[in-house]
């Protein structure tokens, strides 16, 4: 298996490069660092307790590590194309496909290695400084910190091999980014006034204007999120919950179903940079 090996040569070469150990200081400082901030900010003598502490690690993580698998995976490919390293790297017993799939595996484990570990000396913090601990609760939040990884990751690799520069590949996940983590819902409030001729409001709201805003992967994400983890609050994290479609729920807007979204977040994007680097011509 080609890409196996692919993908362990690229873990090793992040160690090398130093990004492993500073992703994984940077995660154990998130981690641990935003955890204690509800317990700093307790001011009635009380002792916190587990949900203060996770609830206010949600968002930053959120959007931490959709950025931290950007970042690793935006280079995966394009830049051993620029390097000309790719060609010796399909020199090897190695196809187009092996290199996509080793790279997408190995980049993964460069962001959930360090999470893994982040998460682990989180939990001591938690655990030394709130009441109770929900063990079943964190591993769903270190699931779906893991999950959250592997589909940006996927999305940077997919670009990283869909175009023929560093700075094409950057430009385009910086673009993807932005618009798909800030400015989708506008995006959408645009289609909605465009069709409705006026701007939507919290509830009552039509079911293929709310599957729209459900199709970013930040959307999507924050909805598998209440099948992983249950702690007060998590209702909240979700905006287009079921609760603001007007009249019955169709399946696509179910929690369920965003699981075939986030399935599509991470095959698509890697299919369409597999088909456009297999065909392209490398100098």
């Amino acid at each position: 298996m080609s890409w196996v090996h692919i993908a362990r040569k690229d873990f090793a070469d992040a160690g090398r490069s130093m990004m492993l150990w500073a992703l994984t200081g940077l995660l154990i400082l998130a981690v641990a660092g935003i955890s204690v901030i509800p317990y700093l900010l307790a001011s009635d003598g009380t002792t916190p307790g587990f949900e203060d502490g996770v609830g206010f690690l949600f968002s930053p993580i959120g959007l931490l590590i959709p950025i931290i698998g950007l970042v690793v995976g935006y280079q995966a490919i394009v830049s051993e194309r620029e390097s000309g390293s790719i060609r010796f790297l399909l020199g090897l017993p190695n196809t187009r496909r092996d290199v996509v799939l080793g790279k997408v595996i190995g980049r993964t484990g460069v962001v959930a290695i360090p999470t893994v570990i982040g998460f682990l000396v989180g939990a001591a913090v938690i655990v030394a400084l709130y009441e109770g601990f929900a063990v079943v609760d964190y591993l769903g939040l270190l699931a779906f910190s893991l999950l959250m990884g592997l589909v940006y990751v996927a999305i940077a690799v997919g670009i990283s091999a869909s175009v023929s520069s560093r700075a094409k590949a950057l430009a385009a996940t910086l673009g993807f980014f932005v618009l798909f983590d800030f400015l989708w819902e506008f995006v959408a409030m645009a289609i909605y006034w465009t069709v409705e001729g006026s701007l939507p409001g919290f509830d009552g709201l039509p079911a293929w204007y709310l599957f729209i805003v459900r199709l970013s992967p930040g959307q999507s994400l924050s909805a598998i999120s209440l099948t992983l983890i249950d702690f007060v609050g998590a209702e909240d994290i979700d905006l287009t919950a079921a609760g603001r479609v007007a009249g019955e729920v169709p399946f696509y807007l179910e929690n369920w179903f965003a699981w075939v979204i986030v399935t599509l977040w991470i095959v698509v994007p890697l299919g369409i940079g597999y088909v456009r680097f297999k065909n392209a011509v490398l100098s």
